[in-house]
């Protein structure tokens, strides 16, 4: 049976295409105060996107360590390091939501478009905090509503008594608030930025549910039985075909 690591090993050489992944890095590292000798912890660290930001922004003083469960995803990260010539990150393979890491050694811990994919979120989230220096920050993404397609897949699986957590755990900047404030967080800011508003073309939506299937955030739709997964499709498609969405 395929794995979430199989998954990004395989997604490792075309990550970086997909210019929705580089916006949604952006959105999150320009609201944080990297400081020259900053250290910072990018947590799902994929293809070293926010990590290989954040290094030159905290300078030969300061230090980066990039983690990852995709060998896959971390062989593009160092490669496109040493073409940057940036000695002061370190990419490492290791499980999120088990880090052996010192406690109390970052300035910044910060994870984009990968909480959601953690089997018990908010425990990730108390699990990071711990690596904070007093007065760090703790900064992550997450898909708020509307998020188009992925949205509408999110409705059609509940409406089959099957919850994906990327539509449920922090959609909203509320409930962001809450998994912030239940890790022991002070929280600084919640806002909302739009990372995609292309027009998406018919086709191209009715391809899309094939596409994601095996995506790790569909697992629970992957688990459901052939018959459920069928109706699911269908649900999905005659929807798009009739112009709901």
């Amino acid at each position: 049976m395929a794995t979430r690591e199989d998954y990004f090993d395989r997604r490792g050489a075309s990550y970086d295409r997909d210019a929705v992944h580089h916006r949604i890095v952006s959105f999150l590292m320009n609201g944080l105060d990297l400081l020259q000798g900053s250290t910072v912890l990018d947590i799902a660290t994929g293809t070293g996107m926010a990590a290989l930001e954040a290094a030159p922004r905290v300078g030969p003083a300061g230090n980066v360590i990039g983690i990852d469960v995709s060998e896959g995803m971390l062989r593009q990260a160092r490669h496109k390091a040493i073409a940057a010539g940036l000695s002061n990150v370190q990419f490492m393979h290791s499980d999120a939501e088990r880090l052996d890491l010192p406690a109390a050694q970052f300035d910044f811990v910060v994870c984009a478009s990968a909480l959601v994919l953690m089997s018990d979120v908010a425990g990730a989230l108390r699990h990071w905090v711990t690596f904070l220096k007093a007065g760090g920050v703790l900064a992550f993404e997450t898909p708020a509503k509307p998020f188009g397609l992925s949205q509408r897949a999110v409705e059609v699986a509940a409406r089959r008594g099957i919850h994906l957590a990327y539509g449920e755990v922090a959609d909203t900047q509320g409930k962001c608030q809450v998994l912030l404030s239940g890790a022991g967080l002070e929280v600084l800011s919640v806002r909302t930025e739009f990372a995609d508003t292309a027009t998406v073309p018919v086709q191209a939506a009715l391809e899309f549910w094939d596409q994601r299937v095996d995506h790790p955030a569909w697992a629970p739709i992957k688990d459901a039985t052939a018959s459920e997964r069928q109706v699911m499709r269908d649900d999905f498609n005659s929807k798009r075909r009739s112009g709901c969405y």
